[in-house]
């Protein structure tokens, strides 16, 4: 199990570590994309497209979705641009397999993270 944190200053309850690093890792990205210091490649928009399609009856990104995407991008999604994309797609998987790790917020963001790779290909 990850250790416990919490966000400094909100007096919101303790916080496992592994759900403020996609936390963050989230948030960073979709900063980075939304201001021009990160930009998706091809592959990134595909994946990112794959899941929107994926969670098109019910809205939700779940682990079992993120996995098959991630299976799709496979060793080059990994190397190319970094990574960063990848990474954080894999960082949620743990996140939403556990109840205890979901944090109200973290799938919407992701989810919201997603649209805009997608959206950043056309």
């Amino acid at each position: 199990m990850s250790t416990i944190t919490t966000h400094p200053g909100t007096g919101l309850p303790l916080e496992p570590a592994a759900t403020a690093r996609v936390r963050d890792s989230v948030d960073d990205l979709l900063s980075d994309l939304r201001s021009g210091g990160w930009r998706p490649t091809p592959l990134e928009v595909r994946v990112a497209e794959l899941l929107l399609v994926s969670a098109a009856g019910d809205g939700l990104l779940t682990s079992r979705r993120v996995r098959g995407a991630l299976w799709e991008g496979a060793v080059t999604m990994v190397q190319d641009n970094g990574g960063r994309f990848a990474r954080t797609l894999a960082g949620l998987v743990p996140v939403l397999d556990d109840p205890q790790l979901t944090a109200p917020g973290i799938p919407e963001a992701a989810g919201e993270l997603v649209a805009a790779v997608a959206a950043a290909g056309r």
